[in-house]
């Protein structure tokens, strides 16, 4: 559809949408990809563009107004800025299942009410079964609200005066049942543990703290029925043997209690699912009795009309049946397919983590030698850097030359040749000099 068609169903659907789902309270975690760009919440009736960028329906269109110019039937995308004039509201019928399964808390939850509930469910929750939603108060004529809970059965004004007889207190009709059983101050009464005499209404208070009091086991609720005074409750918790495993039987409880909420949750499921069906009936009914009235009008004859009128009950009857049967037959495919998806996701998670964990390893190795390799580069430029072991090598070099030529000067000197050339050789090795160790270590100082 075009921009004008999509800010006029927007504007539609506002009036008609008076709770707003990016406000609530998201109890479980959802995929990022499941989150709009714009709001950061999960899709609330996704549209796509032409870029196959998806966004909430509400979010684009306050987007559309805020940044469109007015002289140009195309806006940018928000995500990739690419210019586009068509939005389309298919989208896959998978990613609004996802988005309407996340758990969401009551949006009267300030008010008290605890149920969490799927995303798609909140709305019959809210108009159907919360007690802390505020309604109209039954009298016309009063125009104030009042909780769904506190609605009287006979259907009068709760918000009126009434006059206490006792204190003379004007009290407002919701609260005067309190007022007159507990909240009076002319009202007096006994602990019949201690028996002290107190104001009624704090009662309740010392009740809590009367160490007179019988007060029930911490196992009551698991079995044990005894009763003992709130001074000695502690002894008998040590000897109690459903104390010590309340803990398992705590956990059972929570278990319960969560399959409880699955079976309620199942349960208004359920009634969505018999209300769409009764629609399906209605309307098979409806186009059925239009075609008995049509041949009718063209037969005339009263018993064929009726014969007519039977068989087409028949047929929707058994019409309608056979769409239930189908319904409840695609219902089963889609869950099986679900759940193959699910399964094929966890492989696919599972062979991104082996491939991960096997890349890390390599590149952990590559490391490693890396490391070594960078030590023994370390230990070489040291070496280099340090002048002591140059000196020392050094200074070891030299000595091994001056031994070996003193070793040569000696065996050239104690070798003798019969003949006169063989005496001037002689005496004039005999004339030279041997090098002392200072000399050759002078000659390595220079070098």
């Amino acid at each position: 559809m075009d921009i004008k068609s999509f800010l006029e169903m927007e504007a539609a659907s506002t009036l008609e949408e008076p709770l707003d789902l990016r406000t609530l309270d998201y109890v479980s975690s959802y995929d990022s990809h499941l989150m709009c760009p714009i709001c950061h919440c999960p899709f609330v009736q996704p549209v796509r563009l032409h870029c196959d960028h998806v966004f909430c329906q509400k979010c684009l269109a306050s987007t559309i107004i805020t940044f469109r110019s007015a002289d140009t039937d195309e806006f940018s995308c928000p995500s990739c800025r690419t210019p586009t004039s068509q939005i389309s509201t298919s989208v896959p019928r998978l990613l609004v299942n996802m988005c309407d399964e996340i758990q969401v808390r009551c949006p009267w939850a300030e008010a008290g009410c605890e149920e969490v509930v799927p995303r798609g469910h909140v709305k019959s929750h809210v108009e159907k079964y919360c007690g802390y939603r505020m309604v109209l108060c039954p009298d016309e004529s009063c125009g104030k609200t009042i909780r769904q809970k506190d609605l009287q059965s006979d259907g009068r004004c709760v918000h009126g005066y009434r006059r206490c007889e006792r204190c003379g207190e004007d009290v407002v009709e919701q609260e005067f049942a309190d007022h007159d059983k507990e909240l009076c101050p002319s009202l007096e009464a006994t602990c019949n543990a201690c028996g002290t005499t107190m104001v009624r209404r704090s009662l309740a208070k010392h009740m809590d703290t009367c160490p007179e009091v019988l007060i029930s086991c911490a196992a009551a609720q698991y079995g044990c029925a005894v009763k003992v005074r709130r001074v000695d409750v502690a002894t008998h918790e040590t000897q109690c043997p459903l104390v010590s495993i309340s803990p398992y039987l705590e956990a059972q409880n929570t278990r319960l209690n969560s399959l409880e909420m699955t079976m309620r949750h199942l349960q208004q499921r359920n009634e969505i699912f018999e209300d769409g069906m009764a629609n399906i009936r209605a309307s098979l009914l409806e186009s059925a009795r239009l075609g008995n009235s049509g041949r009718l009008a063209q037969n005339g004859d009263r018993d064929q009309a009726r014969t007519d009128a039977d068989e087409s009950a028949e047929f929707a009857s058994a019409f309608s049946s056979h769409t239930t049967q189908y319904l409840l037959s695609l219902h089963e495919s889609l869950r099986e397919e679900v759940t193959q998806m699910s399964h094929a996701l966890t492989d696919l998670d599972a062979r991104a983590s082996m491939t991960i964990m096997n890349e890390c390893l390599r590149i952990k190795e590559d490391m490693a030698h890396t490391n070594t390799a960078l030590n023994s580069v370390r230990m070489q430029v040291q070496w280099l850097m340090n002048p002591r072991l140059h000196n020392g090598t050094r200074n070891n070099v030299m000595r091994a030359n001056t031994t070996s030529n003193d070793t040569t000067r000696t065996s050239l000197t104690s070798t003798s040749v019969p003949g006169p050339s063989s005496n001037g050789a002689s005496n004039s090795l005999g004339a030279l000099r041997p090098r002392r160790p200072s000399d050759s270590g002078r000659e390595g100082t220079k070098l």
